[in-house]
């Protein structure tokens, strides 16, 4: 907060990002901490670390398990998945009551309102860790894991991917079907970036809750298959989803070296013309991407977002939403 040299905007920033909460919904940091002190001390290698999420007021983050497919095969998947899952909540334990994995409203209430507190809710990334198993589901929910990203950028047992070329024709499975109506019963929630455009919309007529897209972008604004259309996100706003703003410079705009901060902006203001302000939410991808926009190095940046969006003229209500209330909302109306 220090880095923003107007005494009376930082005590805005300061205000608004401990009133919000902040939240973020998407980041990989676990894919790649090998020990718990790599996130628990200063880390300049990385997008996020406590010390930098404590100076911001930063309060929570959904934390992924991120496996690359060519990181083996299935067996081989799982293994890392839960490795990555073990080192996180070894970090929990190690953080001396400050980080803390949550799993129901209750608990995110709390550490929401808490100083010097930070939670996690814990996303799988793409689903082909499971191996295409009910059981391995369970398992995982049964860990701590309520975010369950259909896809990742290759296509599973259970649903297509939005790299796929048949994304557009093949979507949920037969057996998909019944993933998502057990994650449905379990309780978890059902995340579609990332997924084709046919898995999308049978996501959101199987989900009897409303699907979220955890890190996703404007197709309209940056045409890339990871992206959503205006129809998409029309839908989204119909459900009362939950849209997480991607960070990565390539979802965002044309050229890595000319997109700043601003184009995360545009992208919110777009949904906004949409109808969409109350599912707006911010899905950095921390970690998960080479490069950020033009301005911003790590999660300490994020302050120069919400002044971003003060001198775009953003209401200091509909900062709060998109900076954490309107995710918190969300997760009240599903009884999360």
């Amino acid at each position: 907060m220090h880095r923003i040299s107007d005494p009376e905007m930082r005590n805005t920033v300061v205000e608004l990002h401990t009133s919000s909460p902040l939240i973020d919904l998407h980041a990989d940091t676990f894919s790649s901490v090998d020990v718990p002190e790599n996130f628990l001390k200063s880390n300049s290698s990385k997008h996020i670390d406590l010390p930098r999420m404590l100076d911001i007021k930063f309060k929570g983050e959904l934390f992924s398990l991120f496996v690359h497919p060519s990181w083996g095969d299935g067996p081989k998947w799982r293994e890392l998945a839960l490795a990555q899952l073990n080192i996180m909540e070894n970090t929990s334990t190690l953080s001396h009551g400050i980080f803390h994995i949550v799993t129901e409203l209750d608990e995110v209430e709390e550490h929401a309102q808490k100083t010097n507190s930070v939670f996690s809710l814990v996303e799988i990334e793409g689903l082909h860790p499971l191996e295409g198993k009910i059981d391995s589901l369970i398992e995982f929910f049964a860990r701590g894991v309520r975010v369950f990203t259909l896809t990742w950028n290759n296509s599973n047992d259970w649903a297509t991917s939005c790299m796929d070329s048949d994304a557009a024709f093949k979507g949920i499975t037969e057996e998909g079907l019944q993933a998502v109506k057990t994650i449905n019963e379990l309780g978890g929630i059902i995340d579609l970036s990332h997924s084709g455009e046919r898995t999308f919309w049978d996501a959101m007529e199987k989900s009897d809750t409303p699907p979220i897209c955890t890190h996703s972008c404007c197709k309209s604004l940056k045409d890339s298959s990871r992206n959503l259309t205006d129809v998409q996100i029309k839908a989204m706003i119909e459900r009362q989803g939950i849209i997480g703003i991607n960070f990565y410079p390539g979802f965002l705009g044309a050229e890595k070296g000319k997109v700043k901060i601003s184009d995360i902006v545009r992208h919110i203001e777009h949904i906004i013309e949409l109808g969409g302000e109350k599912v707006l939410a911010l899905g950095s991808d921390f970690d998960g991407v080479q490069h950020l926009p033009s301005g911003m190095t790590n999660c300490g940046d994020l302050p120069f977002l919400t002044v971003e969006l003060l001198e775009r003229g953003f209401s200091h209500e509909m900062i709060r939403g998109i900076l954490g209330s309107n995710f918190m909302d969300y997760l009240r109306r599903i009884d999360f």
